[in-house]
């Protein structure tokens, strides 16, 4: 893996990274001249405009005719600059007079390693000499792409960084730091540099506590930063990392930096490293916060674990590490008195507060070599092209991964401030639900459905651009978007990935597999996203009318076979299945193979005969339901009506075994108490093993009399995420708002954790007031086993007994206690 960046003053391009045997390289590369297009069409006034960029009467760059031909087929001219600053000043200037580049705004080492076809991996030939921050120098080598490349050949070295602050001084107490040798099994080294308390007697000199060397006191500040630059400098790390890095230990190091004006000299040059504040930019853009560190890659953990297919209840360190590591924290508190707990544990025993620190920062990478997400982000950082700090992004990747082939192809990419009609990618087609508890239901679904309408429609943004609605041999979605005939780049880039994830699959690799699987799925939104250059809401919407069409037309397919469709969503069909209660795994697995395949020969007739074309849709049989429920939910007119996206059902296995499984309703959703989501999975299989209204009731009474006698406190917390600041919240205050404001919250976004007082919402992290049990049973305990209730068909009115479920606090308090 190389990070590349421009020296724009010098003109120079920097590649560093690490060789197979372990030395660390720099290439400097100084012959390069960047380049911009524009259409022959809008040169009339090109002298004029591009003046100002004149140096004593000479031009800093030359016309050309270009070897690539526009998005659209025009004709392109080349601008090929003799320096990086003019061809800046150029792009500048281009801009403000309305003439689009399509290459404008990327950056001059990324357009370099596309020319070159360089995705991150390279091959250097050429002499080298011994550099004096890295092991050896290249001065404008050859570079390559090579060939049978495999990133587990690199001994990369990971940096997981953690410090600890005095919320008060702002300054940094404690910095830890732990190193590791990805994928090779040594040893782990690092320390932590602790800044000494006014009490500790330190006089200047450095302290470690007896047998503790990897626990450093320092007398000051910035003694401890310093020390902490040249740990750096000797650990010489490929990749920087920590959990909210880039959100909080990055920007705070790089402010006391500053304050203490040390060149923050945290790479492997003598230029400072920079940090990003996230923001909004043109286009739609959102730009994260982000950081530049010269020949050092840096990623955040904590969006590298949200961005990774598991899924948490809390992305703190602590929830973290007990999922993946089953281990806790020293400190587990939260909020305000996490802050205290540790403040104290500075004062009273700075030798474990400065372990704290170390193990935080050790708890980084054995998550992410435990979870295989450092591997994952490696693979889709080299499939791509982008940095792995941009390795899961979809936006940057996609254009990546599109300019590498359109430049293959001799084709610029369309410019970035192009006019594009693009209001968003629409959702998935959902069939009206049948409410209701069915016995034996199948569940079919398309694989990979957008992918694989990509692939035969010819779904893709250069087809769609050559396409001429006039011509007869077009290809014309449902929605009247056209697609010329002409292979595109997308389908056969996803053909790639299929290919490419059936080898993973076959050979166990799963970290590989589902790098292409998530990638292939985001195809379909970036399409539909106005920051994308590729982005119009007319593919996008192509892929989504050819789900539906597909969609619809399976389901009329089962209904002529006289199967009942009881839901349909996107890609999933839930059909009853007409089996009895006695039919074993394998009579549901016969059953649906055979009408699968059957129903794919259909599809596969139709395609070719409508449209001249080999479909890759296909559809499969996933799972059995011994029992199936649908809840009715009301709308604004108090009708009734099935629920889109919520459902329940008991999976029968290979085994016979039966495990109840729910999508869409409390049991999975995050921001209901762990009393709301165990309460339903609880009545659901009950419901589901035969239970009736009366076992129903007396389990509500249960509940609730557990409930008011304080046995279920730990089971009431909320956890809900700010998407925004909580002072940016000025038509509402939701509850999680509330209690952010109440912690102090500024600037800052996150999950909260709150329960529901007398008084209201109230962080746990404050002592809070008596909790409000009317307010867990009408919000968390009834709506559930109402809602199961309708869908049985029972009477959802009275199921605490003897009442009509709308009783004064007194009244429940004298029933329940």
């Amino acid at each position: 893996m190389v990070h590349a960046y421009s020296d724009i003053r010098k003109s120079r391009i920097f590649i560093l990274g690490r060789l197979e045997d372990g030395r660390s390289f720099a290439i400097i590369e100084t012959r390069w001249q960047p380049s911009l297009h524009i259409n022959k069409t809008e040169s009339e006034n090109l002298t004029r405009i591009l003046s100002p960029i004149k140096n004593n009467n000479n031009e800093n760059y030359e016309i050309l005719p270009s070897s690539l031909e526009s998005f659209n087929g025009e004709e392109l001219l080349e601008l090929r600059f003799k320096n990086f600053p003019s061809r800046n000043a150029a792009a500048k200037l281009l801009e403000e007079a309305g003439i689009a580049s399509p290459d404008s705004d990327i950056k001059i080492h990324d357009a370099f390693l596309i020319s070159l076809g360089i995705r991150g991996p390279l091959e250097i030939m050429g002499e080298s000499r011994p550099g004096r921050l890295v092991d050896i120098v290249f001065q404008n080598p050859g570079l390559s792409v090579p060939k049978n490349f495999s990133l587990l050949d690199v001994p990369l070295k990971l940096c997981s960084i953690d410090i600890e602050t005095d919320v008060e001084s702002k300054k940094i107490l404690a910095i830890g730091f732990s190193l590791t040798q990805w994928n090779k099994n040594t040893e782990k080294q690092g320390l932590v540099r602790v800044l000494a308390p006014k009490d500790f007697g330190l006089s200047g000199a450095l302290q470690s506590p007896p047998g503790h060397k990897e626990i450093i006191f320092h007398p000051d500040e910035k003694s401890m930063l310093i020390a902490f630059l040249k740990d750096m400098a000797n650990a010489d790390a490929d990749v920087l990392t920590g959990w909210n890095f880039l959100d909080f230990d990055y920007p705070v190091l790089a402010e006391r930096f500053s304050y203490y004006n040390i060149p923050f000299l945290l790479g492997r040059s003598d230029e400072e490293a920079k940090f990003f504040p996230g923001r909004s930019g043109a286009h739609g853009r959102v730009y994260s916060a982000a950081a530049l560190v010269p020949g050092r890659q840096v990623i955040d953990a904590l969006r590298v674990m949200r961005s990774g297919p598991q899924r948490l209840s809390s992305y703190t360190l602590e929830a973290a590490a007990q999922a993946v590591l089953g281990e806790s924290k020293s400190v587990i508190s939260e909020g305000e008195k996490k802050i205290n707990e540790l403040k104290e544990l500075y004062q009273k025993d700075p030798q474990s507060f400065g372990a704290y620190c170390k193990r935080d920062a050790e708890l980084v990478p054995e998550i992410l070599e435990k979870t295989g997400l450092f591997r994952l982000t490696l693979e889709r950082a080299s499939l791509t092209g982008v940095s792995l700090d941009k390795a899961w992004t979809s936006v940057v990747s996609f254009e990546r991964i599109y300019g590498l082939q359109l430049n293959a192809r001799k084709i610029a990419p369309p410019a970035a401030n192009a006019e594009r009609r693009v209001t968003g990618a629409a959702g998935g087609t959902v069939l009206d639900p049948e409410t209701g508890i069915f016995p034996n239901v199948g569940v079919f679904d398309f694989r990979s459905l957008y992918p694989t309408i990509i692939r035969t429609f010819n779904i893709d943004p250069l087809a769609h651009a050559r396409a001429k609605n006039t011509s007869p041999d077009i290809i014309r979605a449902p929605n009247g978007a056209c697609f010329s005939r002409v292979p595109g780049i997308l389908p056969a880039l996803i053909a790639s990935y299929f290919e490419e994830r059936r080898k993973a699959l076959e050979t166990g690799d799963q970290e590989a597999s589902h790098v292409y699987k998530i990638l292939m799925n985001s195809f379909y939104g970036v399409m539909g996203t106005a920051s994308c250059r590729y982005g119009i809401s007319e593919l996008a919407g192509a892929i989504t009318s050819f789900a539906k069409k597909w969609l619809i037309f399976s389901r009329d397919w089962f209904n002529k076979k006289g199967f009942r469709v009881l839901y349909g969503d996107t890609d999933s069909l839930f059909v009853e299945s007409g089996l009895g209660d006695e039919a074993p795994y394998a009579a549901f697995l016969d059953w649906g193979k055979t009408l699968s395949a059957e129903l794919n020969r259909v599809i596969e007739e139709t395609i070719k005969n409508e449209y001249g074309l080999e479909s890759h849709i296909e559809l499969r049989f996933e799972k059995p339901y011994r029992r199936f429920m649908i809840p009715p939910v009301r709308n604004t007119k108090g009708e009734s009506r099935g629920r889109a996206k919520g459902y329940g059902g008991w999976v029968l296995d290979s085994a016979g075994s039966l495990t109840t499984e729910v999508k869409g309703m409390e049991a999975v959703r995050s921001d209901s108490t762990p009393l709301a989501r165990r309460v339903q999975v609880e009545i659901l299989e009950q419901v589901f093993k035969g239970g009736g209204l009366a076992e129903l009731k007396a389990y509500i009474h249960n509940i609730v009399k557990d409930l008011r006698g304080s046995r279920l406190d730990n089971e009431l917390v909320y956890r809900k995420r700010l998407s925004k600041p909580a002072e940016d919240y000025t038509s509402s205050t939701p509850p999680q708002v509330k209690a952010a404001r109440a912690l102090g919250w500024k600037n800052r976004r996150g999950t909260v954790e709150y329960v529901w007082t007398l008084c209201g919402p109230e962080p746990t992290a404050l002592p809070h007031g008596q909790l409000d049990y009317d307010h867990y049973i009408e919000s968390q305990i009834l709506p559930v086993a109402r809602s199961i209730a309708a869908a049985a068909g029972w009477d959802t009115e009275t199921l605490l007994p003897g009442t009509n479920d709308r009783h004064t606090k007194s009244q429940m308090e004298l029933e329940f206690t």
